[in-house]
């Protein structure tokens, strides 16, 4: 069974999207470069079959724990699809 969702097919029996080691580092890189110059992302991610936007600045990050606070949202590592700047 298949869901397409915003142009982009998810299979219900994906668990988590995988994010390779390079591309985890350009988002730590974008994520301290928009807490440093406070501006805005959107985050782009993946939970229950749906995709989800959350856009607004980053207030914490915690490295360790690979989560960030958007907007009141925390946003783990295992549940981003991609990262924009806004």
């Amino acid at each position: 069974m298949e869901a397409i969702l915003i142009g982009n097919k998810y299979y219900e029996r994906v668990a988590r999207p995988i994010i390779s080691r390079e591309r985890w580092e350009q988002y730590l890189t974008l994520i301290h470069d928009s807490i440093e110059n406070d501006y805005s992302l959107r985050f782009i991610t993946y939970a229950g079959g749906y995709e989800h936007h959350v856009s607004g600045k980053c207030y914490l990050f915690n490295e360790s724990l690979k989560t960030i606070l958007v907007n009141g949202i925390i946003v783990r590592d295992t549940k981003i699809l991609s990262i924009e700047r806004l």
